[in-house]
């Protein structure tokens, strides 16, 4: 084994199990390493974990540890780009006085889930638009949330876009239905970045405005909150 497989080895229990998010699976340390070795000598790629918790689970015998992990770059042949993104768990045992991973699970991250949620999050903030009920709006932003609109200086603080949503509502003359379409996102479960549309009718239905935006999602004390969006319409016409 190359010297700088060693510590991979010697990360896992001789019997460790790992699972990849596709099910296949790789016993034993010395494999799991050889694994590692194979994947450095392919590509050229970067590992970004992020820890969530721990807990004890009786079904394994062993401390859980999950999180998040990215794994980017390109491959050596072909410059084919990397970027793959999931869950992890690892349950952890004591071998030897020291902790070693006994079994490992990777998982892709749901982002239909993540997006799902923030959609609903939208509906919510569309219908809240539409009956100029500002405060439900202003408990999606953080407090330090910065709003970028069009043809505006920037809105830094949930004061300042507070100021700017109920100064809209109070102009506004004409009676409007909006709402609010997700169509990508992308991230983490802590943090996304969100692309949508905004169609804009009329009181007789009539499309009369439509944008496009950018936001950026944060779950802060369990519920996702904006903290950062851009925005801007398709035409001058309001």
């Amino acid at each position: 084994m190359h010297k700088t497989m060693k510590p991979f080895r010697k990360m896992y229990t001789d019997d460790a199990v790992r699972i990849d998010p596709e099910g296949k699976q790789i016993n034993g340390a010395e494999n799991i390493a050889n694994y590692f070795a194979e994947q450095f000598r392919k590509n050229n790629a970067t590992l970004l974990l992020k820890h969530i918790g721990i807990n004890w689970s009786d079904a394994e015998h062993a401390w859980v540890v999950r999180g998040n992990y990215e794994v980017y770059g390109k491959t050596n042949v072909y410059d084919i780009p990397i970027n793959n993104v999931g869950s992890y768990a690892n349950a952890m045992q004591k071998k030897d006085g020291e902790w070693k991973i006994a079994k490992q699970w990777l998982t892709p991250l749901d982002m239909s889930k993540i997006k799902d949620e923030i959609q609903a999050m939208n509906t919510a903030w569309a219908v809240a638009a539409n009956t100029g009920d500002a405060a439900t709006i202003l408990a999606i932003y953080a407090d330090d949330a910065i709003s970028m609109p069009d043809d505006a200086p920037m809105l830094v603080g949930k004061a300042a876009i507070q100021k700017d949503m109920e100064a809209d509502f109070a102009s506004s003359k004409i009676r409007k239905t909006v709402t609010y379409e997700t169509v990508e996102v992308f991230g983490d479960e802590n943090r996304v970045t969100e692309t949508g549309t905004v169609i804009g009718k009329d009181a007789t239905g009539k499309v009369a405005f439509t944008e496009k935006y950018i936001q950026i999602w944060e779950k802060r004390k369990g519920r996702w909150q904006v903290i950062r969006e851009i925005y801007n319409h398709d035409s001058k016409a309001r």
